[in-house]
């Protein structure tokens, strides 16, 4: 019933309900009240109408982790920038040309041009003020073969290797040929970071493969382990005297 979109950005375009990778999505319509926002997350003030919040960027940890060759590292918004509605160049609100840096020099006070963008679901032409229709999905048909070659690498057997499995969810990021030879744990890991960023799956990935608590960039680390638990809601302990809260919160 499923196949790869020919596309990796077919999955996410406001017309994504046609695609045939789609498992599971969050429904959401170009209409008042109905959309997906998160280009108001993402975007320049100058980028959109109504004008986003500059916010959300990724690391540059995370965006030089691509190969350079990698269609799917196309997400992020890098260099001189343009309105994504008129295409036309768009400036920062000094009047300065909008450029956006792989690079944030200080987490707390980064200015308007800092970090790479997240631009995985583009704006809707249709969209209603700043709600799009772009669908959120949940399920890929991506993800299940990733996790298929995970389970296999970790003693599943199965019709095809870890290997031939990332290589399938690959190809279409490589067009020019893909160069992968070996499937190790932390490649899995790796390949989920290109494939599912902003999806949502980061936190649980890090978490099953024992790296959540590690430090990353502007995280200093190592974290404490209790951190792999949320805490318990304070008002869902009142509500029941069986309930205790996790350790270390």
């Amino acid at each position: 019933m499923y196949q790869l979109a020919p596309a990796f950005t077919d999955n996410f375009s406001p017309d994504n309900a046609t695609s045939p990778e789609n498992i599971f999505v969050i429904k959401f319509a170009d209409a008042d009240g109905l959309g997906f926002t998160m280009v108001m997350r993402t975007l320049h003030y100058n980028q959109f109408s109504p004008s986003p919040w500059n916010g959300l960027a990724t690391l540059a940890q995370t965006y030089n982790a691509f190969d350079a060759l990698d269609q799917r590292r196309k997400m992020f918004l890098v260099g001189p920038q343009v309105n994504v509605e008129s295409g036309k160049p768009t400036t920062d609100r000094k009047g300065n040309p909008l450029v956006f840096t792989t690079t944030i020099a200080n987490v707390t006070s980064a200015t308007e041009g800092e970090g790479a963008r997240i631009y995985k679901w583009p704006a809707d032409p249709k969209h209603v003020q700043q709600n799009n229709g772009n669908d959120f999905a949940w399920f890929r048909l991506a993800e299940i073969y990733l996790i298929k070659a995970e389970a296999e690498l970790a003693g599943g057997t199965g019709s095809s290797t870890p290997l031939a499995l990332l290589r399938l969810v690959r190809a279409r990021a490589f067009p020019g040929g893909d160069t992968l030879s070996a499937v190790t744990t932390d490649v899995i890991l790796r390949e989920r970071l290109f494939e599912l960023n902003s999806e949502g799956k980061r936190r649980q990935d890090l978490i099953r493969h024992g790296k959540y608590t590690q430090p990353w960039e502007f995280k200093a680390g190592p974290t404490a382990d209790n951190r792999v638990l949320m805490p318990i809601p304070q008002t869902q302990i009142d509500a029941n005297a069986l309930i205790t809260q996790n350790p270390g919160y």
